[in-house]
């Protein structure tokens, strides 16, 4: 791919462990993590517990995330927002090089 492909929908996470992500463009997805509960595979859902982590400013899980993170990708890098103490971007950067870019927006904490 030449062009940079966008997604966008919303995200509803709730601590400790529910989070449902629905893409709305330029497809319906939803993933799905509920406890131990998913609608998704595995690597996924271990995605979707990292991104879920670093959004509650989890420092408990930093070292099995970072172990994790170098297995699926060359690098993970998160931008928090320091004023909420959650996560406000999250980079992804494959073994080949792709990357994906993760930006919050509209945050609402409760």
């Amino acid at each position: 791919m030449n062009e940079p492909q966008v997604s966008s929908g919303h995200m509803t996470y709730r601590a400790p462990d529910f989070m449902r992500w629905e893409y709305q463009k330029p497809e319906t997805i939803v993933w799905e993590v509920d406890g131990d509960k998913s609608n998704v595979n595995p690597q996924i859902q271990k995605l979707l517990r990292m991104i879920m982590s670093s959004i509650a400013g989890n420092t408990q899980e930093d070292t099995r995330m970072l172990r994790e993170s170098k297995r699926l990708f060359k690098a993970v890098n998160i931008t928090m927002d320091e004023k909420q103490g959650t996560a406000k971007r999250v980079e992804l950067i494959e073994k080949n090089g792709d990357t994906t870019i993760i930006e919050f927006s509209n945050v609402i904490k409760k």
